[in-house]
């Protein structure tokens, strides 16, 4: 039986409504949640780095090989086993859907670079989300540290520019003092403005 896909054309990648920035950072923050359970210990899954196992492909360098199609087509019909330590792991269409958006999140931050919304999302993952939920489902890693949605409601987005700007004060040592660039600002805030309730 065929089962039809649905996925983003590469076009919708350019758009920048809240309502597609915020799908498409849940799903990406799904495919990060997904492959930090089940493919760190033999591939990198970050921006840097080399795989634990050397002959493990970095997830960064798939999309030269793949694109998003050929990524979930690959991920439902069976993920290649190159070594014995592969699992062999029966991926539903929502799981890789969320690993290919994901895994091309890694390779495309130059092409998406101009989506404001998108580049938000990527500092406060890399910045963030180890502690902070912060998409409109997950729930925060750290309990003490508030999911950003719950950060929305009570400050308006643009009244966090100056903070985000000058310093963030942090409210317990573990918080590492965070200060980004002007332009890291407007991105920031352009991808909180789609947290908030419409």
């Amino acid at each position: 039986m065929h089962i039809m896909r649905f996925t983003l054309p590469l076009a919708l990648l350019l758009l920048t409504t809240p309502a597609f920035a915020q799908d498409e950072a849940a799903l990406i923050a799904e495919g990060r949640k997904l492959s930090d359970i089940n493919c760190t210990r033999c591939h990198n899954i970050e921006a840097t780095g080399e795989s634990p196992l050397t002959d493990a492909m970095p997830f960064r360098e798939m999309y030269k090989d793949f694109d998003r199609y050929e990524l979930i087509d690959g991920f439902m019909e069976g993920l290649a086993v190159r070594h014995p330590l592969m699992p062999d792991w029966e991926v539903t269409e929502p799981q890789a859907e969320a690993l290919a958006a994901f895994v091309m999140s890694l390779g495309e931050g130059a092409k998406v670079g101009d989506s404001p919304i998108l580049v938000g999302y990527e500092l406060l993952r890399v910045n963030c989300a180890r502690c902070h939920a912060i998409d409109m489902e997950s729930a925060s890693a750290e309990p003490k540290a508030p999911p950003f949605r719950d950060v929305v409601k009570k400050y308006e987005p643009a009244a966090l520019e100056e903070a985000l700007a000058e310093g963030i004060m942090t409210g317990h040592e573990q918080m590492p003092e965070f200060t980004f660039e002007p332009d890291q600002v407007t991105a920031i805030i352009a991808y909180l403005d789609t947290l908030k309730s419409p």
